[in-house]
């Protein structure tokens, strides 16, 4: 591949080589961190084709995303929502359990008490800043023009298994300016010692991987307008372990958010390094991905999935939109599929890949109707040979909200797909104040789902 000339920078940055890279060598250099007793790893594939790993097995995973509302004058002056994450407590007939895990059942815990301290904090501010500007507009003789703030903040579990528990925060902003604002940053533990992953921990040669990185992204943003101080940026954000990043199933993904490498039209851009790909950047303990699995996506940017485990380390781009009333799957920047879609807010799309090399699309999604009132429900697609099949939509959801008025505390809990072979859904009644009914069911030879 032709280089850019900038992309002689990093590799010209000698002291960070000698100096700030010195400590990554030492990080790998430690002991093996201790694996739980009830996870026995197998050899895995040998080195250099496919790195699969049949015996992780996944954790049975719930979240619950706290909603706040502050109004003012009988208008929702500020939106809140943050979650939180929990393994599941029971026996599964194959997901693994808080019981098999207690370290990283703990890490979560005091994850989700920082992360219930850090919305707390925010809400105050959020509350303020909000009010005062509908009292500023409304001075003004504007306050038609106040559409509330926002500050959502959600996860998308990327891999939960044997060996690492990886997932996304996600945050939408929005605080009365032009346009509102979009981040992600990627949060990891080793599953058997709940310890927070540093990037250092997973690649050995932190130069290598700053080469790596700015040269896939000059590769797959050719179009792309990168600020001068692309190059220096990754360098840094690399070398001082503050970059975001997730261990997915088949690889590390990197997310550069909006302004960090680029202009805000360019979005989040991301770049991922695949375990087939470059075998030999990876720390070998976390370098295998499970052999079936399920992944939550981004609706944007798109994410890269495995749909063919041949040893290629050939990965490729899925996407699932909602716009203009159409549910587009895109899949290298093809248009797969169309259906209309009359789904509310909060579509949250599953792709599902079994060992056999079978490819699934789960998209769990609200609506309303008058016949049926307000429910959710979920369609379900085969992907195979660069083609996308409806397999039927069905009344089951992962999600349920709870509304406990009398508390003023709401919240919507939601089943996390992790295992093809069991995972719950709810089978909801279609009325706003409907209980629901929750199953466990496994992904049928056909993709939709089975009892029993």
């Amino acid at each position: 591949m032709k280089k850019k000339k900038s992309f002689g920078l990093a590799l010209a940055l000698s002291f960070f080589a000698s100096a700030l890279f010195a400590p990554l060598g030492v990080a790998c250099a430690e002991e093996p961190a201790e694996v739980s007793e009830d996870f026995e790893p197998s050899e895995g594939a040998p080195l250099g084709t496919l790195a699969v790993d049949p015996s992780l097995r996944s954790f049975g995973l719930y979240k619950k995303v706290q909603h706040y509302e502050a109004m003012a004058e009988g208008k929702v002056a500020f939106t809140q929502t943050w979650p939180e994450l929990y393994l599941a407590d029971g026996d599964g007939r194959s997901m693994l359990s808080a019981k098999n895990f207690p370290k990283l059942a703990a890490a979560l815990e005091a994850y989700n008490n920082s992360t219930t301290q850090e919305a707390y904090r925010e809400q105050g501010a959020g509350r303020e800043e909000a009010l005062r500007d509908y009292a500023q507009r409304k001075e003004s003789g504007y306050a038609s023009s106040f559409g509330g703030h926002t500050n959502e903040r959600d996860l998308i579990v990327k891999r939960a298994d044997a060996l690492v528990l990886s997932f996304l925060e996600t945050q939408w902003f929005y605080t009365g300016g032009a346009h509102g604002g979009q981040n992600f940053k990627g949060v990891n533990f080793d599953a058997s010692t709940g310890e927070r992953l540093s990037l250092h921990q997973v690649f050995p040669d932190g130069e290598q991987l700053v080469e790596t990185i700015i040269a896939k992204l000059y590769e797959e943003n050719r179009q792309g307008s990168f600020f001068d101080s692309m190059e220096s940026t990754v360098a840094d954000q690399i070398i001082h372990d503050k970059a975001s990043w997730v261990i997915g199933p088949r690889g590390v993904t990197f997310y550069f958010n909006q302004y960090e490498i680029a202009p805000y039209a360019a979005g989040t851009i991301t770049t991922t390094i695949g375990f087939d790909e470059r075998p030999g950047m990876f720390n070998p303990k976390y370098k295998l991905g499970p052999a079936s699995y399920c992944e939550e996506l981004t609706t944007y940017p798109a994410d890269v999935v495995s749909l063919y485990d041949d040893g290629s380390g050939k990965l490729d781009n899925l996407m699932v939109d909602v716009g203009g009333g159409v549910l587009n799957i895109i899949l290298d920047g093809k248009v797969l599929y169309k259906k209309e879609f009359v789904g509310g807010p909060g579509i949250n799309p599953v792709f599902v890949h079994t060992g056999g090399n079978k490819n699934f699309l789960y998209v769990d999604y609200g609506f309303a109707s008058p016949q049926m009132g307000v429910g959710r429900q979920m369609d379900v697609f085969a992907l195979d040979s660069g083609k996308a099949f409806f397999k039927g939509t069905f009344p089951y959801s992962f999600r349920r909200a709870i509304d406990l008025t009398n508390t003023g505390e709401s919240w919507t809990g939601q089943w996390i797909m992790t295992d093809p072979y069991e995972f719950n859904i709810d089978e909801p009644l279609f009325s706003t104040n409907g209980q629901s009914k929750t199953h466990t069911v496994q992904i049928g030879s056909e993709g939709i789902p089975t009892f029993g």
